[in-house]
C-alpha cells in the first residue's frame, strides 16, 4: 500500500511503502495517521528501524528463547508485534541512535507476553 504526503513540512509529495504482516496493516496505517509528527522520511525509515530492532533483540533475547533460531524468533516477533515496534520507531522518528531502546522492549515484549509464557 502506498500513502502520500508531505516531506518534512516541504510541499513535496512522496510515498511510504507500508511494510510487514498483512495483518498489521491497519496498526501500521494507524500509527502513521495518528503520528503526533510525521514525514514521509521517518515514516519509511520506521521499517527499516524495525527489522534491525529484531536482529538486536535476537542478540539479546531472554534466556527463555535462546533455543530460537534466528529465523524463528524473527517470525515471531515479526509477526506478534511488528505493528508495537513500528509505532514506537515512528514516535521516536525513526532515530537510529535510539534502536536499543525499540530492541530491549523487544525482550520485555517476549517475557510479559502470558501466550509465550503459559
Amino acid at each position: 500500500m502506498t500513502l502520500l504526503g508531505s516531506i518534512d513540512s516541504v510541499g513535496y509529495l512522496g510515498t511510504v511503502t507500508v511494510r510487514g504482516p498483512e495483518h498489521h496493516e491497519a496498526a501500521i496505517l494507524d500509527a502513521i495517521t495518528s503520528a503526533d509528527s510525521f514525514s514521509l522520511r521517518s515514516a519509511n525509515n520506521a521499517f527499516t528501524m524495525v527489522e534491525h530492532s529484531i536482529t538486536i533483540g535476537w542478540a539479546v533475547r531472554p534466556d527463555a528463547f535462546r533455543d530460537l533460531t534466528f529465523t524463528q524468533f524473527h517470525e515471531l516477533v515479526w509477526n506478534r508485534y511488528y505493528a508495537d515496534l513500528y509505532r514506537h520507531c515512528l514516535a521516536l522518528d525513526a532515530d537510529a541512535d535510539r534502536i536499543a531502546e525499540v530492541a530491549s522492549g523487544i525482550a520485555v515484549a517476549l517475557v510479559d507476553d502470558p501466550q509465550l509464557n503459559s
